[in-house]
């Protein structure tokens, strides 16, 4: 019975549809509420940022609290 009603015609999608499902995403920061935040470690994590730097921007006191960051976001410390 299945077969009767679901195995006819294969389904087709446009190619309008197909576009959409091809899309890259965006990354995980978009539409996070801790953007600011993960966008601060992606750019310390690029070099683009000190650890000094970003330590004062995120109000974090020691380079342990950092790197525990770092790792809970699945990055890695320059």
């Amino acid at each position: 019975m299945f077969e009767g009603r679901f195995g006819g015609k294969p389904f087709r999608r446009s190619a309008e549809e197909q576009a959409w499902l091809d899309v890259v995403p965006v990354g995980r920061e978009f539409g996070s509420p801790d953007y600011e935040r993960l966008q601060i470690l992606d750019m310390y994590e690029a070099g683009q940022l000190t650890a000094e730097a970003v330590m004062q921007k995120l109000g974090i006191n020691n380079l342990d609290d950092l790197r525990r960051q770092m790792h809970a976001a699945g990055l890695t410390a320059p």
